[in-house]
């Protein structure tokens, strides 16, 4: 007895089902170009494809290849751009720019009709003159209607045929051009728009490959005139003797110091004023609250001869001139 059709077997075997599952099991037994693209694979290796129905991409072909083994073609270039050919550019010939269709009038006048609509009473000289009136404008209207079909004509056969501009004649890379002026407009902002792309990419690859001389010992052994502390390749925290001169005060600077801080009359004065709002008595008793800022004298023994902190005593007399307190 001969084995049954692949398709008898398979609507035998799903008896019972959903119509459409027997229908996909029957197209699986049956039909070559609805089975699974792909090879069954054996083995303990997961491979993950797409599945995919039929010779169709993306198929076993299509997502195992790789781009890398493709054959260069001839024409191919890594910097293709879409610029108009060579021979397209001005060459400073005579006959450049001639090429030029006039601009069609942007309102066509149609206000003959409303004469046609005139049913007064006129006498037939008038009536005459209108009919001429009428009849010229008529044929203006027929013209500028002409124009403007013509022009709408023609700059539809310069896009689709001659998008890249009319050899010799006219074309976007043509700095004065008039028909390709919105095309040059496009390549000039894109021409712009990948300049600034190379300047900052020119400048990230610069950030990223910059680094300390300290660091790459390019003058090693030398000296490289670097301020304190930049030789390290660490972060420098306050090294200016001007901007934090505490860092370079030793221990003989820290003990006498060469400036000592004095208490200003005037400041202190200026703050008690804004303090009590300038009222010169107190608000409860009524008496008077006034203070006289004065800077004593110092009576402590002098420095010793030879201190660099004799100099910050500026209110220092010594007690031979000073007399009796």
């Amino acid at each position: 007895m001969p084995p049954p059709a692949p398709g008898a077997a398979a609507l035998s075997q799903t008896k019972g089902s959903h119509p459409t599952m027997r229908l996909d099991s029957f197209l699986r037994s049956t039909d070559a170009g609805y089975r699974h693209a792909e090879p069954q694979t054996h083995g303990d290796r997961f491979i993950r494809k797409m599945a995919t129905y039929g010779n169709i991409r993306p198929s076993v072909s299509f997502t195992s290849e790789a781009r890398v083994g493709r054959p260069m073609k001839d024409h191919a270039a890594l910097d293709m751009s879409n610029l108009p050919m060579p021979i397209m550019d001005p060459r400073g010939e005579d006959k450049e720019g001639t090429l030029c269709y006039p601009q069609p009038p942007k309102e066509i006048d149609d206000s003959f009709v409303q004469m046609y609509k005139n049913h007064t009473l006129m006498l037939p000289s008038e009536r005459y003159k209108e009919h001429l009136q009428m009849k010229e404008a008529y044929q203006q209207f027929l013209l500028d209607r002409e124009n403007l079909f013509r022009y709408r004509k023609r700059m539809q056969v310069l896009e689709r045929h001659y998008p890249n501009g009319v050899m010799g004649l006219d074309g976007p890379l043509h700095p004065d051009t008039q028909l390709y002026a919105q095309r040059r407009g496009h390549i000039l902002g894109q021409e712009a728009a990948r300049q600034q792309h190379a300047i900052n990419r020119r400048e990230h690859l610069k950030m990223q490959q910059d680094a300390d001389d300290a660091i790459t010992g390019r003058h090693y052994g030398s000296d490289p005139n670097l301020r304190r502390s930049q030789d390290l390749g660490i972060q420098r925290k306050r090294i200016d003797p001007q901007l934090h001169p505490a860092r370079f005060l030793d221990t003989h600077e820290r003990l006498f110091p060469q400036h000592s801080p004095t208490w200003d009359p005037e400041r202190a004065a200026a703050i008690r004023s804004h303090e009590t709002r300038g009222r010169a008595h107190n608000l409860i008793t009524g008496a008077d609250n006034s203070l006289e800022f004065k800077v004593a004298k110092r009576w402590d023994a002098p420095p010793l001869p030879g201190m660099p902190n004799i100099k910050s005593h500026p209110g220092y007399v010594p007690p031979s001139e000073a007399g009796s307190p």
